[in-house]
C-alpha cells in the first residue's frame, strides 16, 4: 500500500450493529445530553413493526418521544417549517430519522432550521451552509433501500444538494429487527450506488488508508451479501450485511469526493427512467478498467475485497485487474437473475441515444479528465465485449 505524503481522515459517525443495537438509542441520546427525541419516518417505508420496534426500545428509559410516521416518501420542501414547529411545541431537543433517502435528508433540513433558534430559516441567505454553526443530536436507524447518502454531510431540499461535515448524524444502529422486506429493485439500486461510491474512493489517490479500510468493507459486504438477499438467504441478516455495506461506503464517500462515475451517471439520469446506481454499475466495469491502465497494482487490490486473502494471494499480479472486471460482470449477471428490471450492458440497453451521452460528457468532461471521461463511455457503448477483447 502507498501511503499519501499528506491525508485527512474523519468519521464522526457512531455505528452500532447487530441484534438489539437498538436498545443502545436512549443511551447514545444520554451520551449527548439529549432527553426529548422526535422521531420522524415514513411508516410504509419502516412497517409498524419496524416502528414499534424503535419505540419499544425507550419503554424504560424514561425519555419523551415525540413520533411522527407520516412523511411522504418525497416529503416537499414546505413540510420542513411544519415539522420545526411540530419540535418546539414538543420541547424536543433532538431527531431519529427512521429510513432511508429523503426522508433521512428532511431530518436533515429539520435539524439544521431548529438548531438556528425559534425563528431560524434554512434559506438565510446570509448562512454558510459550510459551517452552520453546532446542531442538535441527529441519530440514524438505517434501513434497507439507503444508498449510504445517509450517513454523508450530504442532504437534498429537492432544489439544492447541501453539504456540511455537521449534517452527518452522531450515529447510526443497524439492527435486523429494523430490516422491512423493501421492494428488491429499491435494495439493489441503494446498493449498487454505495458499490461505486466506494470502489471510486477506494481508487482515490488522495486518501488515506482508513477511509480505503472503510471502502473495502463497503466491497466486500455488498459483493457478497446482496445476491443471498435477493435469494432470500437468511433475508433480514443478508439485508442487515448490506446496510452496513452502504453505511462503510457512504463513510468513505464523504471522505474523498465526488469522481467521474458518480457525475457522469448523475448527468445520464437526466435522460433516463432507469434507477441510478443501474446506471452507475454499467459504467463501473470501464471505470475500472481505464483506472487499470493509470495504476494497475491498485486496481488489482480492488480483487482483494472480492475474493479474499487467499485467492487474491494465488493471482499473477497481471491478471488481478482483469479478473477483478470479470467478477463485477458476474456479481452483475448474478443480480440480474433475480430481477425483473435489469442491468443493462451497454448505453445503448439503457435507452440512450448518442446526443444525450455526449451531453452528459460535456457536462462532466474538463481537461484533466476528459480523455478519461470518453474511453469510458466509449466502452460503455460497447459494453462487455470491449473488455473480453
Amino acid at each position: 500500500m502507498r501511503l499519501p505524503d499528506e491525508f485527512s481522515f474523519s468519521c464522526p459517525l457512531k455505528i452500532n450493529c447487530g441484534n438489539r443495537a437498538l436498545a443502545h438509542l436512549p443511551l447514545e441520546l444520554a451520551a449527548v445530553n439529549a432527553h426529548a427525541p422526535l422521531i420522524l419516518a415514513n411508516r410504509d417505508q419502516v412497517g409498524k413493526k419496524g416502528l414499534k420496534s424503535v419505540i419499544d426500545a425507550f419503554k424504560t428509559s424514561g425519555l419523551t418521544l415525540g413520533v411522527y410516521d407520516r412523511l411522504p416518501v418525497r416529503p416537499p420542501s414546505d413540510l420542513v417549517p411544519v415539522l420545526a414547529r411540530m419540535y418546539h411545541d414538543g420541547g424536543c431537543d433532538s431527531v431519529i430519522a427512521v429510513g432511508s433517502g429523503p426522508v433521512v435528508d428532511a431530518a436533515k433540513l429539520l435539524n439544521l432550521t431548529v438548531s438556528s433558534g425559534d425563528h431560524g430559516q434554512l434559506d438565510d441567505p446570509g448562512r454558510n451552509i459550510s459551517d452552520p454553526g453546532s446542531l442538535r443530536p441527529l441519530m440514524l436507524v438505517a434501513t434497507s433501500g439507503g444508498n449510504g447518502d445517509e450517513v454523508t454531510g450530504y442532504a437534498s431540499d429537492g432544489v439544492r444538494r447541501l453539504c456540511s461535515p455537521r449534517l452527518v448524524p452522531a450515529a447510526a444502529f443497524i439492527d435486523p429487527a429494523i430490516m422491512t422486506d423493501r421492494d428488491d429493485r429499491d435494495v439493489v439500486d441503494g446498493a449498487l450506488i454505495g458499490l461505486v461510491h466506494a470502489v471510486e474512493a477506494f481508487l482515490d489517490d488522495s486518501i488515506g488508508p482508513m477511509c480505503r479500510a472503510y471502502a473495502h468493507t463497503a466491497i466486500n459486504l455488498i459483493v457478497q451479501f446482496l445476491p443471498m438477499a435477493l435469494r432470500r438467504t437468511d433475508r433480514k441478516k443478508s439485508l442487515c450485511a448490506v446496510v452496513n455495506g452502504q453505511v462503510a461506503a457512504g463513510c468513505a464517500f464523504f471522505a474523498s469526493s465526488p469522481r467521474i462515475c458518480h457525475a457522469l451517471a448523475t448527468q445520464l439520469k437526466e435522460s433516463t427512467d432507469l434507477p441510478l446506481g443501474f446506471i452507475m454499475a454499467l459504467l463501473l466495469p470501464h471505470l475500472v478498467d481505464e483506472a487499470g491502465a493509470v495504476q494497475p497494482e491498485r486496481v488489482g487490490e480492488l480483487l482483494y475485497p472480492m475474493v479474499g486473502e487467499d485467492l487474491f494471494a494465488m493471482t499473477a499480479a497481471d491478471l488481478k485487474t482483469p479478473r477483478t472486471i470479470a467478477l463485477f460482470w458476474e456479481f452483475f449477471d448474478a443480480i440480474n437473475a433475480e430481477l425483473d428490471l435489469k442491468i443493462p450492458s451497454t448505453l445503448g440497453e439503457a435507452g440512450l441515444t448518442d446526443e444525450q451521452i455526449e451531453r452528459a460528457r460535456a457536462q462532466v468532461g474538463s481537461s484533466p479528465v476528459d480523455d478519461h471521461v470518453r474511453r469510458i463511455i466509449d466502452g460503455a457503448r460497447q459494453g462487455a465485449a470491449l473488455l473480453a477483447g
